[in-house]
Protein backbone atom coordinates (compact mmCIF):
# COMPACT_ATOMS: atom_id res chain seq x y z
CA UNK A 1 0.00 0.00 0.00
CA UNK A 2 0.96 3.61 -0.56
CA UNK A 3 1.27 5.94 1.93
CA UNK A 4 -1.61 8.41 1.35
CA UNK A 5 -3.54 4.89 1.71
CA UNK A 6 -1.87 3.77 4.61
CA UNK A 7 -2.72 7.35 6.39
CA UNK A 8 -6.31 6.90 5.82
CA UNK A 9 -6.84 3.37 7.25
CA UNK A 10 -4.91 4.73 10.15
CA UNK A 11 -7.06 7.57 10.25
CA UNK A 12 -10.17 5.63 10.31
CA UNK A 13 -9.26 3.84 13.24
CA UNK A 14 -8.49 7.07 14.74
CA UNK A 15 -12.24 8.26 14.57
CA UNK A 16 -13.27 4.61 15.48
CA UNK A 17 -11.28 4.63 19.31
CA UNK A 18 -11.03 8.75 19.59
CA UNK A 19 -12.53 10.17 23.22
CA UNK A 20 -13.03 12.92 21.23
CA UNK A 21 -16.66 13.98 20.60
CA UNK A 22 -17.93 13.84 16.83
CA UNK A 23 -14.53 12.39 15.58
CA UNK A 24 -15.98 8.78 15.33
CA UNK A 25 -18.69 9.54 13.36
CA UNK A 26 -16.80 11.49 10.50
CA UNK A 27 -15.62 7.47 9.79
CA UNK A 28 -18.86 5.63 10.65
CA UNK A 29 -20.09 3.26 7.94
CA UNK A 30 -23.48 3.36 9.21
CA UNK A 31 -23.97 6.99 8.86
CA UNK A 32 -24.96 8.91 5.37
CA UNK A 33 -22.31 10.96 3.43
CA UNK A 34 -24.90 14.07 4.64
CA UNK A 35 -24.68 13.59 8.04
CA UNK A 36 -20.98 12.77 8.33
CA UNK A 37 -20.87 16.37 6.85
CA UNK A 38 -22.66 18.25 9.47
CA UNK A 39 -20.97 16.03 12.38
CA UNK A 40 -17.94 17.67 10.90
CA UNK A 41 -19.35 21.35 10.73
CA UNK A 42 -20.27 20.87 14.16
CA UNK A 43 -16.23 19.50 15.39
CA UNK A 44 -14.54 22.37 12.84
CA UNK A 45 -17.62 25.10 15.10
CA UNK A 46 -16.35 23.39 18.59
CA UNK A 47 -13.01 23.96 17.34
CA UNK A 48 -13.63 27.04 16.43
CA UNK A 49 -15.30 28.38 19.45
CA UNK A 50 -12.66 26.17 21.88
CA UNK A 51 -9.85 28.32 20.15
CA UNK A 52 -11.66 31.68 20.38
CA UNK A 53 -11.96 31.04 24.20
CA UNK A 54 -8.46 30.15 24.24
CA UNK A 55 -7.31 32.99 22.95
CA UNK A 56 -9.44 35.15 25.07
CA UNK A 57 -8.08 33.60 28.32
CA UNK A 58 -4.57 33.65 26.77
CA UNK A 59 -5.12 37.24 26.81
CA UNK A 60 -6.55 37.55 30.15
CA UNK A 61 -3.24 35.85 31.52
CA UNK A 62 -0.90 38.18 29.74
CA UNK A 63 -2.45 40.59 31.13
CA UNK A 64 -1.78 39.67 34.75
CA UNK A 65 -4.37 41.77 36.65
CA UNK A 66 -4.01 42.28 40.29
CA UNK A 67 -7.00 41.82 42.62
CA UNK A 68 -7.20 42.55 46.44
CA UNK A 69 -9.42 40.60 48.49
CA UNK A 70 -10.25 40.61 52.08
CA UNK A 71 -8.49 37.33 53.48
CA UNK A 72 -9.48 37.43 57.49
CA UNK A 73 -12.09 40.08 58.14
CA UNK A 74 -11.20 39.72 61.77
CA UNK A 75 -7.55 39.91 61.98
CA UNK A 76 -6.34 40.11 65.87
CA UNK A 77 -4.99 43.93 66.35
CA UNK A 78 -2.59 41.69 69.30
CA UNK A 79 -0.78 39.96 66.17
CA UNK A 80 0.16 43.65 65.25
CA UNK A 81 3.11 45.48 66.36
CA UNK A 82 1.33 48.79 68.62
CA UNK A 83 2.93 51.53 66.57
CA UNK A 84 6.09 53.97 67.58
CA UNK A 85 4.65 56.92 69.71
CA UNK A 86 7.07 59.97 69.14
CA UNK A 87 7.16 63.28 70.99
CA UNK A 88 8.68 66.52 68.90
CA UNK A 89 7.76 69.67 70.84
CA UNK A 90 7.75 72.95 68.30
CA UNK A 91 10.57 74.62 69.89
CA UNK A 92 13.80 72.10 69.41
CA UNK A 93 15.92 73.45 71.79
CA UNK A 94 16.28 74.38 75.21
CA UNK A 95 16.95 78.05 75.73
CA UNK A 96 17.57 77.58 79.93
CA UNK A 97 20.89 75.72 78.45
CA UNK A 98 22.57 78.20 76.49
CA UNK A 99 25.27 79.39 78.91
CA UNK A 100 26.27 75.32 79.50
CA UNK A 101 26.55 74.77 75.88
CA UNK A 102 29.07 77.91 75.76
CA UNK A 103 31.21 76.77 77.84
CA UNK A 104 30.58 72.88 76.42
CA UNK A 105 31.39 73.97 72.31
CA UNK A 106 33.11 77.60 72.38
CA UNK A 107 36.74 78.10 73.50
CA UNK A 108 38.01 79.60 76.35
CA UNK A 109 38.37 83.54 76.51
CA UNK A 110 35.94 83.71 73.09
CA UNK A 111 35.92 86.78 71.99
CA UNK A 112 32.26 89.07 72.30
CA UNK A 113 31.61 88.37 68.16
CA UNK A 114 32.27 84.61 68.98
CA UNK A 115 30.10 84.56 71.35
CA UNK A 116 27.33 86.23 69.61
CA UNK A 117 27.49 84.65 66.84
CA UNK A 118 27.23 81.66 68.38
CA UNK A 119 24.04 82.84 69.93
CA UNK A 120 22.71 83.78 67.01
CA UNK A 121 23.35 79.94 65.57
CA UNK A 122 21.51 78.58 68.60
CA UNK A 123 18.38 80.90 67.75
CA UNK A 124 18.45 79.35 64.44
CA UNK A 125 18.00 76.04 66.05
CA UNK A 126 15.02 76.74 67.72
CA UNK A 127 12.73 75.74 64.35
CA UNK A 128 15.11 73.64 62.54
CA UNK A 129 13.60 70.83 60.84
CA UNK A 130 13.84 69.22 57.58
CA UNK A 131 11.27 70.70 54.59
CA UNK A 132 9.71 72.77 57.31
CA UNK A 133 12.82 75.54 58.31
CA UNK A 134 11.34 78.76 59.82
CA UNK A 135 14.06 80.82 59.47
CA UNK A 136 13.94 82.62 56.64
CA UNK A 137 17.30 82.98 54.13
CA UNK A 138 17.25 87.36 54.26
CA UNK A 139 17.75 86.56 58.16
CA UNK A 140 20.28 83.80 57.95
CA UNK A 141 22.35 86.16 54.92
CA UNK A 142 22.37 88.76 57.67
CA UNK A 143 24.33 86.35 60.60
CA UNK A 144 27.75 85.38 60.62
CA UNK A 145 27.91 82.06 60.65
CA UNK A 146 31.17 81.26 59.01
CA UNK A 147 32.60 82.48 62.28
CA UNK A 148 31.04 79.11 63.72
CA UNK A 149 31.22 76.75 60.82
CA UNK A 150 33.65 74.81 63.83
CA UNK A 151 30.37 73.89 66.08
CA UNK A 152 29.33 70.41 65.02
CA UNK A 153 25.24 71.21 64.48
CA UNK A 154 24.38 67.53 65.74
CA UNK A 155 26.26 66.98 68.71
CA UNK A 156 24.77 71.53 69.32
CA UNK A 157 21.07 69.69 68.63
CA UNK A 158 21.68 67.01 71.11
CA UNK A 159 23.04 68.90 74.14
CA UNK A 160 20.04 71.67 73.69
CA UNK A 161 17.17 68.98 72.70
CA UNK A 162 14.73 68.84 75.91
CA UNK A 163 15.03 65.56 77.62
CA UNK A 164 12.29 62.94 78.79
CA UNK A 165 12.92 64.55 82.41
CA UNK A 166 12.13 68.06 81.54
CA UNK A 167 8.94 67.37 79.65
CA UNK A 168 7.47 64.18 81.03
CA UNK A 169 5.65 64.26 84.31
CA UNK A 170 6.79 61.73 86.51
CA UNK A 171 4.66 58.69 87.14
CA UNK A 172 2.02 59.41 84.53
CA UNK A 173 2.95 57.10 81.95
CA UNK A 174 0.56 53.84 81.74
CA UNK A 175 0.96 51.48 79.32
CA UNK A 176 -2.21 49.27 79.10
CA UNK A 177 -3.80 50.66 82.37
CA UNK A 178 -0.03 49.69 84.21
CA UNK A 179 2.26 52.85 85.69
CA UNK A 180 5.63 52.46 84.32
CA UNK A 181 8.99 54.51 84.27
CA UNK A 182 8.71 57.41 81.29
CA UNK A 183 12.05 57.54 80.38
CA UNK A 184 13.11 54.16 80.54
CA UNK A 185 10.84 53.46 77.60
CA UNK A 186 10.40 56.95 75.64
CA UNK A 187 14.23 57.15 73.92
CA UNK A 188 15.54 60.17 72.55
CA UNK A 189 15.63 59.65 68.84
CA UNK A 190 16.61 61.18 65.39
CA UNK A 191 13.52 62.01 63.09
CA UNK A 192 13.28 64.79 60.27
CA UNK A 193 11.70 66.58 62.72
CA UNK A 194 14.84 66.59 64.46
CA UNK A 195 15.54 64.40 67.69
CA UNK A 196 11.97 63.64 69.39
CA UNK A 197 11.02 61.35 72.57
CA UNK A 198 10.32 57.71 71.27
CA UNK A 199 8.26 55.12 72.44
CA UNK A 200 8.10 51.19 71.74
CA UNK A 201 10.83 52.07 68.63
CA UNK A 202 13.48 49.17 67.72
CA UNK A 203 16.05 51.50 65.92
CA UNK A 204 18.37 53.67 68.31
CA UNK A 205 20.88 51.27 70.70
CA UNK A 206 19.09 52.08 73.76
CA UNK A 207 15.88 50.50 72.26
CA UNK A 208 17.80 47.57 70.90
CA UNK A 209 18.83 47.27 74.67
CA UNK A 210 15.25 47.72 75.58
CA UNK A 211 14.17 44.67 73.07
CA UNK A 212 17.07 42.53 74.47
CA UNK A 213 15.93 43.02 77.89
CA UNK A 214 12.17 42.44 77.22
CA UNK A 215 13.03 39.61 74.70
CA UNK A 216 12.01 40.00 71.06
CA UNK A 217 8.65 38.22 71.29
CA UNK A 218 7.39 41.28 73.99
CA UNK A 219 9.33 44.11 72.17
CA UNK A 220 8.12 46.05 70.03
CA UNK A 221 4.46 45.82 72.56
CA UNK A 222 1.71 44.64 71.52
CA UNK A 223 -2.14 45.11 72.40
CA UNK A 224 -5.08 43.51 72.15
CA UNK A 225 -8.02 46.16 73.62
CA UNK A 226 -9.12 49.00 71.98
CA UNK A 227 -10.52 52.28 73.51
CA UNK A 228 -9.43 54.81 75.74
CA UNK A 229 -6.80 53.97 78.08
CA UNK A 230 -6.12 50.75 76.78
CA UNK A 231 -3.06 51.62 75.24
CA UNK A 232 -0.62 54.74 75.75
CA UNK A 233 -1.02 57.65 78.33
CA UNK A 234 0.83 60.01 79.80
CA UNK A 235 1.46 63.98 80.44
CA UNK A 236 3.61 66.31 79.01
CA UNK A 237 4.30 69.79 80.85
CA UNK A 238 5.93 72.33 79.00
CA UNK A 239 7.98 75.08 80.50
CA UNK A 240 8.00 78.82 78.82
CA UNK A 241 11.86 79.00 80.58
CA UNK A 242 12.38 76.54 77.77
CA UNK A 243 11.85 79.29 75.12
CA UNK A 244 13.77 81.70 73.76
CA UNK A 245 12.55 85.75 74.55
CA UNK A 246 10.94 86.46 70.69
CA UNK A 247 11.11 82.78 69.78
CA UNK A 248 9.16 82.16 65.92
CA UNK A 249 8.77 79.24 67.78
CA UNK A 250 5.23 78.58 69.25
CA UNK A 251 3.93 76.17 72.16
CA UNK A 252 2.68 73.50 70.55
CA UNK A 253 3.81 69.68 70.73
CA UNK A 254 3.62 66.97 67.93
CA UNK A 255 2.94 63.19 67.87
CA UNK A 256 4.40 61.35 65.79
CA UNK A 257 2.67 58.03 64.45
CA UNK A 258 5.26 55.81 63.06
CA UNK A 259 6.46 52.05 62.30
CA UNK A 260 8.83 50.44 65.40
CA UNK A 261 11.40 50.40 61.89
CA UNK A 262 10.56 53.72 60.53
CA UNK A 263 12.74 56.65 61.02
CA UNK A 264 10.28 59.19 60.43
CA UNK A 265 6.30 60.51 59.33
CA UNK A 266 4.03 62.86 59.89
CA UNK A 267 3.01 64.54 62.56
CA UNK A 268 0.11 65.89 64.62
CA UNK A 269 -0.35 68.77 66.12
CA UNK A 270 -1.70 69.14 69.86
CA UNK A 271 -2.49 72.47 71.46
CA UNK A 272 -1.52 73.64 74.96
CA UNK A 273 -4.05 72.86 78.24
CA UNK A 274 -5.90 69.80 76.27
CA UNK A 275 -6.09 66.04 76.18
CA UNK A 276 -5.51 64.69 73.52
CA UNK A 277 -7.14 61.01 71.97
CA UNK A 278 -5.22 59.47 69.83
CA UNK A 279 -6.95 56.55 67.81
CA UNK A 280 -4.79 54.04 65.62
CA UNK A 281 -6.14 51.48 62.99
CA UNK A 282 -3.63 49.29 61.63
CA UNK A 283 -3.95 48.35 58.25
CA UNK A 284 -2.83 45.19 56.57
CA UNK A 285 -2.33 44.08 53.16
CA UNK A 286 0.08 41.63 51.89
CA UNK A 287 1.26 40.34 48.68
CA UNK A 288 1.56 36.57 47.75
CA UNK A 289 4.17 34.86 45.99
CA UNK A 290 1.72 34.55 42.85
CA UNK A 291 3.18 38.10 41.93
CA UNK A 292 6.98 37.59 41.90
CA UNK A 293 6.58 37.02 37.75
CA UNK A 294 4.97 41.11 37.73
CA UNK A 295 7.71 43.84 37.61
CA UNK A 296 7.55 45.58 40.95
CA UNK A 297 6.60 48.45 38.97
CA UNK A 298 3.75 46.97 38.36
CA UNK A 299 2.70 45.62 41.48
CA UNK A 300 3.94 48.78 42.86
CA UNK A 301 5.64 47.12 45.91
CA UNK A 302 9.21 44.92 46.74
CA UNK A 303 9.39 41.70 48.45
CA UNK A 304 12.32 42.25 50.91
CA UNK A 305 14.76 40.07 48.96
CA UNK A 306 14.19 42.08 45.86
CA UNK A 307 16.30 44.30 47.78
CA UNK A 308 19.71 46.05 46.17
CA UNK A 309 22.28 44.97 48.33
CA UNK A 310 24.06 48.01 50.17
CA UNK A 311 27.36 49.20 50.14
CA UNK A 312 29.42 47.77 53.00
CA UNK A 313 30.31 52.05 54.18
CA UNK A 314 26.22 52.22 53.81
CA UNK A 315 24.57 53.10 57.34
CA UNK A 316 21.70 51.41 56.51
CA UNK A 317 23.25 48.25 55.54
CA UNK A 318 22.92 46.93 59.76
CA UNK A 319 19.57 47.26 60.02
CA UNK A 320 18.56 45.15 57.29
CA UNK A 321 16.53 45.27 54.07
CA UNK A 322 13.57 45.81 55.48
CA UNK A 323 14.56 48.72 57.38
CA UNK A 324 15.69 50.27 53.03
CA UNK A 325 11.85 49.17 52.47
CA UNK A 326 10.59 51.54 55.65
CA UNK A 327 12.62 54.07 55.16
CA UNK A 328 13.07 54.56 51.75
CA UNK A 329 11.70 58.18 51.57
CA UNK A 330 14.27 59.42 54.41
CA UNK A 331 16.95 58.49 51.99
CA UNK A 332 15.42 59.90 48.84
CA UNK A 333 15.15 62.48 50.78
CA UNK A 334 18.76 62.71 52.22
CA UNK A 335 20.13 62.09 48.61
CA UNK A 336 18.13 65.81 47.73
CA UNK A 337 20.05 66.98 50.54
CA UNK A 338 22.88 65.82 49.16
CA UNK A 339 22.61 67.09 45.68
CA UNK A 340 21.43 70.44 46.50
CA UNK A 341 23.60 71.28 49.80
CA UNK A 342 26.53 68.93 49.36
CA UNK A 343 26.32 67.63 52.73
CA UNK A 344 24.09 65.57 54.87
CA UNK A 345 22.47 66.37 58.57
CA UNK A 346 22.63 63.18 60.86
CA UNK A 347 20.02 65.60 62.38
CA UNK A 348 17.51 63.72 60.07
CA UNK A 349 19.18 60.96 58.63
CA UNK A 350 21.92 58.29 59.72
CA UNK A 351 25.38 58.82 59.41
CA UNK A 352 26.86 58.73 56.13
CA UNK A 353 30.25 58.50 55.65
CA UNK A 354 30.46 59.33 52.15
CA UNK A 355 29.88 62.96 52.15
CA UNK A 356 30.56 65.92 54.72
CA UNK A 357 28.21 67.10 57.56
CA UNK A 358 26.44 70.18 57.02
CA UNK A 359 27.59 72.95 58.72
CA UNK A 360 26.33 76.22 60.50
CA UNK A 361 26.93 77.78 56.73
CA UNK A 362 25.06 75.10 55.37
CA UNK A 363 21.81 76.18 57.29
CA UNK A 364 21.33 78.67 54.37
CA UNK A 365 21.30 76.32 51.75
CA UNK A 366 18.37 74.37 53.87
CA UNK A 367 16.69 77.71 54.37
CA UNK A 368 16.77 78.63 50.68
CA UNK A 369 15.77 75.32 49.41
CA UNK A 370 13.20 74.82 51.79
CA UNK A 371 10.44 74.67 49.17
CA UNK A 372 11.57 72.02 47.36
CA UNK A 373 12.09 69.86 50.70
CA UNK A 374 8.93 70.34 52.38
CA UNK A 375 7.31 68.55 49.15
CA UNK A 376 7.16 65.18 48.13
CA UNK A 377 6.38 65.67 44.08
CA UNK A 378 4.54 62.47 42.37
CA UNK A 379 6.05 61.64 39.51
CA UNK A 380 3.24 62.33 36.56
CA UNK A 381 1.52 65.06 38.68
CA UNK A 382 2.23 68.39 37.13
CA UNK A 383 0.13 67.32 34.13
CA UNK A 384 -2.59 67.68 36.84
CA UNK A 385 -1.88 71.16 37.97
CA UNK A 386 -1.90 74.50 36.22
CA UNK A 387 1.03 75.34 38.30
CA UNK A 388 3.57 73.30 38.83
CA UNK A 389 5.45 73.30 42.07
CA UNK A 390 9.21 72.53 43.26
CA UNK A 391 9.67 69.50 45.16
CA UNK A 392 11.16 65.61 45.35
CA UNK A 393 10.35 63.54 43.26
CA UNK A 394 10.91 60.30 45.11
CA UNK A 395 10.36 56.63 43.21
CA UNK A 396 9.79 54.64 46.29
CA UNK A 397 8.05 51.15 46.28
CA UNK A 398 6.23 50.23 49.77
CA UNK A 399 7.23 46.56 51.16
CA UNK A 400 5.03 43.64 49.88
CA UNK A 401 3.87 43.20 53.79
CA UNK A 402 2.24 46.31 54.38
CA UNK A 403 1.30 47.84 57.62
CA UNK A 404 -0.14 51.34 57.60
CA UNK A 405 -1.36 53.02 60.59
CA UNK A 406 -4.61 55.01 59.97
CA UNK A 407 -4.45 58.24 63.06
CA UNK A 408 -7.76 59.81 63.85
CA UNK A 409 -6.99 62.90 66.43
CA UNK A 410 -9.97 64.40 69.24
CA UNK A 411 -8.59 67.24 71.30
CA UNK A 412 -10.69 68.71 74.22
CA UNK A 413 -9.81 71.17 76.74
CA UNK A 414 -8.86 70.62 80.24
CA UNK A 415 -11.64 71.31 82.89
CA UNK A 416 -10.07 74.17 85.59
CA UNK A 417 -8.75 72.24 88.07
CA UNK A 418 -6.52 70.33 85.93
CA UNK A 419 -4.66 72.95 84.88
CA UNK A 420 -1.37 73.70 86.21
CA UNK A 421 -1.26 76.13 88.78
CA UNK A 422 2.04 77.92 87.37
CA UNK A 423 0.79 80.47 84.29
CA UNK A 424 4.51 79.56 82.68
CA UNK A 425 4.05 76.08 82.47
CA UNK A 426 1.74 73.87 79.55
CA UNK A 427 -0.24 70.34 80.16
CA UNK A 428 -0.32 68.15 77.32
CA UNK A 429 -2.43 64.79 78.57
CA UNK A 430 -2.33 62.24 75.74
CA UNK A 431 -3.79 58.86 75.65
CA UNK A 432 -3.21 56.51 71.87
CA UNK A 433 -5.06 53.68 71.75
CA UNK A 434 -6.35 51.77 69.10
CA UNK A 435 -9.96 51.74 67.99
CA UNK A 436 -10.65 47.92 67.41
CA UNK A 437 -9.69 45.19 68.39
CA UNK A 438 -9.89 43.26 65.28
CA UNK A 439 -9.09 45.09 61.23
CA UNK A 440 -9.47 43.31 57.64
CA UNK A 441 -6.18 41.52 56.59
CA UNK A 442 -5.85 42.20 53.07
CA UNK A 443 -4.03 40.02 50.30
CA UNK A 444 -2.64 41.24 46.83
CA UNK A 445 -2.59 38.08 44.34
CA UNK A 446 -2.91 37.56 40.68
CA UNK A 447 -6.29 37.54 39.38
CA UNK A 448 -5.54 34.98 36.94
CA UNK A 449 -2.53 32.35 37.59
CA UNK A 450 -1.47 29.68 35.30
CA UNK A 451 -3.57 26.92 37.47
CA UNK A 452 -6.25 28.86 36.66
CA UNK A 453 -5.70 29.20 32.74
CA UNK A 454 -5.22 25.44 32.72
CA UNK A 455 -8.76 25.21 34.91
CA UNK A 456 -10.54 27.22 32.62
CA UNK A 457 -8.77 25.88 29.13
CA UNK A 458 -10.20 22.07 30.60
CA UNK A 459 -13.52 23.05 31.10
CA UNK A 460 -13.61 25.01 27.78
CA UNK A 461 -12.36 22.38 25.78
CA UNK A 462 -14.80 19.81 27.96
CA UNK A 463 -17.59 21.60 27.06
CA UNK A 464 -16.83 22.05 23.30
CA UNK A 465 -15.26 19.02 22.41
CA UNK A 466 -15.97 16.54 25.47
CA UNK A 467 -12.14 16.44 25.44
CA UNK A 468 -9.92 16.25 28.84
CA UNK A 469 -5.88 15.87 29.01
CA UNK A 470 -6.11 12.11 28.33
CA UNK A 471 -7.69 13.12 25.16
CA UNK A 472 -4.66 15.22 24.32
CA UNK A 473 -2.16 12.48 24.75
CA UNK A 474 -4.44 10.54 22.93
CA UNK A 475 -3.75 12.82 20.23
CA UNK A 476 0.07 12.58 21.09
CA UNK A 477 0.57 9.06 20.66
CA UNK A 478 -1.82 8.63 17.48
CA UNK A 479 0.69 11.49 15.97
CA UNK A 480 3.57 9.93 16.97
CA UNK A 481 3.93 6.38 18.35
CA UNK A 482 1.10 4.92 16.92
CA UNK A 483 1.72 6.17 13.80
CA UNK A 484 5.10 5.15 13.65
CA UNK A 485 3.96 1.52 14.85
CA UNK A 486 1.11 1.49 12.00
CA UNK A 487 3.86 1.83 9.07
CA UNK A 488 6.19 -0.68 11.00
CA UNK A 489 3.11 -3.41 10.30
CA UNK A 490 2.43 -2.75 7.35
CA UNK A 491 6.26 -2.84 6.58
CA UNK A 492 5.98 0.39 4.78
CA UNK A 493 9.97 1.13 6.21
CA UNK A 494 11.25 -2.10 4.16
CA UNK A 495 9.69 -0.67 0.98
CA UNK A 496 10.97 2.64 2.18
CA UNK A 497 14.23 1.34 2.89
CA UNK A 498 14.48 -0.36 -0.53
CA UNK A 499 13.46 3.03 -2.09
CA UNK A 500 15.96 4.19 -0.83
CA UNK A 501 18.90 1.87 -1.76
CA UNK A 502 17.78 2.04 -5.36
CA UNK A 503 18.06 5.61 -5.34
CA UNK A 504 20.91 6.03 -3.96
CA UNK A 505 22.73 3.18 -6.76
CA UNK A 506 20.99 4.70 -9.36
CA UNK A 507 23.04 8.23 -8.04
CA UNK A 508 26.44 6.87 -7.38
CA UNK A 509 26.29 4.94 -11.21
CA UNK A 510 25.03 8.58 -12.47
CA UNK A 511 28.20 10.05 -10.74
CA UNK A 512 30.38 7.29 -12.28
CA UNK A 513 29.29 7.70 -14.95
CA UNK A 514 29.78 11.66 -15.02
CA UNK A 515 33.48 11.23 -14.25
CA UNK A 516 34.47 8.63 -17.15
CA UNK A 517 33.02 11.00 -19.60
CA UNK A 518 34.91 14.21 -18.09
CA UNK A 519 38.16 11.47 -18.67
CA UNK A 520 37.63 10.49 -22.40
CA UNK A 521 37.37 14.07 -23.64
CA UNK A 522 39.68 16.57 -22.21
CA UNK A 523 39.39 19.97 -22.24
CA UNK A 524 39.36 22.31 -25.17
CA UNK A 525 42.10 24.46 -25.86
CA UNK A 526 42.41 27.68 -24.70
CA UNK A 527 39.75 30.24 -26.42
CA UNK A 528 38.07 27.43 -27.69
CA UNK A 529 34.36 27.17 -26.56
CA UNK A 530 32.65 23.59 -26.33
CA UNK A 531 29.15 23.45 -27.20
CA UNK A 532 27.32 21.54 -24.14
CA UNK A 533 25.60 18.67 -26.15
CA UNK A 534 28.93 18.45 -27.87
CA UNK A 535 30.17 14.31 -27.49
CA UNK A 536 27.90 14.40 -24.10
CA UNK A 537 27.22 10.30 -23.48
CA UNK A 538 24.58 11.23 -20.51
CA UNK A 539 22.13 13.83 -21.83
CA UNK A 540 19.17 14.68 -20.00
Amino acid sequence: KCFLDLLKEYFRSYCEKSTIHCVRYLYDPQLHNVERLIWCVLLIISLGVSCFFYLLLSERFVSQKLQTVVHDPQYPVFLVQFPAVGICTDNRINWSKLEAAKQQFLPANSSVELVESFTVLVSRLETLRFGSYMASLAQLDDDNLEAVNFVNITDLAMFLTLRCEEILVPKSCLWRGSAFNCCEFFVLEKTEYGYCLIFNSELSPRSKAIREKEGVKFYPRHNAKAGQSTGLNFDLLINESFKRPDSQANDNVYIMIKKPDQLSNVVYSMTQNTETYVTVRPDLTWTDDSTRSIPPERRNCLFADEQIELDTDDAAKKYGKHFQLTNCLNRCHESYLIQLCNCSLPIFFLYNNRVKECNAASLRCLARHNDIFSYDKRRDEDALFSATKPGMTCSCLVNCYLLDYYTATTTLPLSAYKLPKDPQQKLFKVDVHYQVETTPLYRTSLEFTIIDLIANLGGIFGLCLGASMVSAFELVYYLTIGLAMHLYDNKYYRVLNKQFRLKWRKFKSYLKNEVSHLGEHPVAPKGQIRHPFNQRKNAW
